[in-house]
Order: C-alpha cells, then structure tokens, then sequence
C-alpha cells in the first residue's frame, strides 16, 4: 500500500494564481519530506465562474513539480483524453517520464465538463455519452499503441495515422515506415517512455467503468464513493480481472482510492463540520449529466439529511 496526495486548489472563489502557485509547490515539497509516495494532478478548464481552479494542463504541472522533488512519482488525475489529440498526449506523457526518469504513472479520465470538452472536440461532449465514450476509447487506443509500438497506423471513426498522401524522398525511405513508393505508412513517437510499461489508472467510479478498466489492465481510481460503494467495485475489478487474465488478482490490486481530509477534535465535531458541504457535493455530483456518479454510497450506508448521495 502506498499514500499519496493531490495538490489543493480553491473552488469558488477569487483566488489568486501565482499565491495558489507558491502554495502547491510549497506543498510538494512537504510531500517529499513527510514521504508520501507520490503527488497527483487534476485537469480542469475555463474556471472563470469558480470551477476548479487546479490547473489545465497536468502534464506541464508535472514537469514543474518535479523542480520541487527529485524522489516523488508523478501523476494525473486525470488527463481528460477526448481534450487531448492523442499523438501530443502521447508524445507529452512520454516525454515527461523521459524528463523524471520513470516517474510518471499515467491517469486518465474521459472527462465530465461537457462545457470544457465539446471545445475542444466536438464529440466531447457527454450529452451524447455513446460517442463520448467512442472517441475517449479510440483516442486511448492510439495513445497506448504510439507508446509502445516501434511503428504503428491507425485508421477509425475520428482518427487516421498517419495522415494519408505523404512520401517521403529516397534518403528517408525505411520499409517499416514506408511503401514501396515512398508513400509513408507507417508512424512512430520519439521519445518512447523511460519505464517499460507506464503504471495506467482511469478516474472510474460507475460499475461499468470499472468492469472495462478490469478487461484492459488498467487500474481505477475513485473519488467519491463510501467504503461500501468503493467495496462492490474492488470485488467486481477482482473478479472480471481474474477471469480476463489468467492470473488470481487480490482484492484492491490494481485500485486506488482519493478521499479528503479534514482534522478536528473529535470524529463527530469533524463529520459535523464536513457533512454539509460534502452532501452538496453528493448533489451536484448526482444531478442531470453526472447521474450516474449516484448512488456514490449503498443503501444501507445512508442516514437523515444524505438523501442527496
């Protein structure tokens, strides 16, 4: 088992950014000291009405955090990939793990603003959550193929590699890259990662979510879910992985669990304090588009006044 923690931002209010700056890395390097294993980095967008103000890009955060810690892994939590084209997210993850020299264990996540994704995709927006979860798969294709193919190609509904109608001159021609005519075929990124194989986990807390992470090898991390909710999936990743790969897979094997904390005098002075915005959280998590985040707790985890869960 390992702890690790995210870098804390401000919801909601005016807050400055180069102070937010100074409080994130002063925060890393209070991580490496009290050693924790690693730090994770979210990705949101266009927070001009209070939306979370973590940063848009946790690629390039990660770069800058690793100014501040030489032995903490980094990651991201989660790199919305329908926002990313998928060779630059490659490429990027890639050379990150390159810079900190094997650092790097990769989150993904498809993403749940439609008001940030559909700018930057038009079939990012989770409205139409069949051809969402079309590009958020293909896109994962690509990434996974260029990171570890030494040449590769792709041809699907939103992507095509490489772009057809390119040859190459005589001096450049390499038959795993190209036709007989110099026609280019086939791609390939540089540099490939420092590790062997980048540890993935997708931001997934839905029963559906986890069962897909289970069939791909690809861990799962959750935010929101109580222990029973987070429970049910632990048992349903162990049981499709198991079946899917051959292997016995422990319970929590392959999983990772977020949860916030707050210090008070007592556990009940703390769950007095904490409850009411932690319900409203539950509300706007289980309303319209983020229906299915609910129920994020089982039924017989529920009390007065957490109807909203």
């Amino acid at each position: 088992m390992r702890f690790d923690s995210t870098l804390y931002y401000h919801v909601g209010e005016d807050y400055s950014w180069p102070v937010l700056f100074d409080e994130m890395h002063e925060t890393v390097g209070l991580l490496d000291k009290l050693g924790y294993t690693g730090v994770w980095l979210a990705e949101h967008h266009f927070a001009w009405d209070g939306w979370y103000r973590s940063g848009s890009n946790p690629i390039l955060f990660g770069g800058d955090v690793a100014r501040f810690s030489d032995r903490l892994r980094i990651g991201q939590c989660g790199v919305v990939v329908p926002d990313w084209h998928p060779l630059r997210l490659a490429e990027d993850i890639a050379f990150l793990d390159q810079a900190t020299k094997g650092r790097v264990d990769f989150g993904i996540a498809p993403g749940i603003n439609s008001r940030a994704c559909m700018n930057f995709h038009e079939a990012g927006d989770r409205r139409d959550r069949a051809r969402n979860k079309r590009l958020f798969e293909e896109a994962l294709d690509v990434v996974l193929v260029a990171l570890y193919q030494e040449s590769f190609s792709h041809k699907g509904e939103f992507y095509e590699f490489p772009a057809p109608g390119w040859i190459d001159n005589k001096m450049l021609q390499n038959p795993k890259y190209h036709a007989e005519n110099g026609a280019v075929i086939k791609m390939a990124i540089s540099p490939r990662p420092y590790q062997e194989r980048l540890p993935i986990y997708q931001m997934a807390e839905s029963k559906s979510s986890t069962r897909v992470c289970a069939q791909r090898g690809i861990g799962t991390m959750s935010q929101g879910l109580s222990p029973g909710r987070s429970l049910e999936n632990w048992k349903l990743y162990q049981q499709v992985a198991t079946e899917t790969h051959g292997r016995p897979y422990a319970l929590g094997e392959g999983m990772a669990m977020m949860r916030p904390c707050y210090v008070a005098e007592t556990q009940d002075q703390a769950e007095k304090d904490c409850k009411e915005g932690y319900n409203l959280l539950g509300q706007w998590g289980s309303h319209g588009l983020y229906k299915d985040w609910a129920p994020m707790v089982t039924e017989e985890e529920l009390e007065p006044g957490d109807e909203h869960l």
